[in-house]
């Protein structure tokens, strides 16, 4: 069951919408970073859902004490249904990156998933994955 996870979620598209510019390359040990502001998202085609409870690590990183931004995680379009979401910390820089992890709930089915960034200050999601929680 792991492996048909593994390669169901390693075959999904990534979209990237919203951006002014293809993502750059960083120093560090990040090869590229999405850089978020209020409004922008990244999009996933036809995630499935209803395989038991569905969650995600992220990993971001934000510049900004008083940042007040989070990503929501919403179905089907940029402003659908949200089924999570998660409040971005500050990291001190861009060059720090917290790795985060949480549930996404009350959606069952094949939906496109959507991670959209909401309030007034960037940040940089340098990578994102889907896990199983048993």
């Amino acid at each position: 069951m792991r492996l048909l996870l593994f390669l169901f979620f390693a075959m999904v598209q990534l979209t990237v919408y919203g951006q002014a510019a293809a993502p750059t390359a960083k120093k560090g040990n990040r090869a590229t970073e999405f850089q978020m502001k209020e409004g922008s998202y990244l999009a996933f085609a036809q995630v499935n859902l209803s395989m038991g409870e569905i969650g995600f690590q992220v990993e971001v990183a934000c510049e900004h004490k008083k940042s007040g931004s989070r990503l929501e995680f919403r179905i089907d379009k940029p402003k659908g249904k949200i089924i999570g979401t998660l409040d971005i910390p500050y990291t001190g820089d861009s060059t720090y990156a917290l790795k985060l992890t949480g549930n996404l709930r009350h959606a069952e089915g094949v939906h496109d998933l959507y991670l959209v960034a909401k309030g007034g200050v960037a940040f940089s999601v340098t990578s994102f994955s889907f896990i199983h929680n048993y």
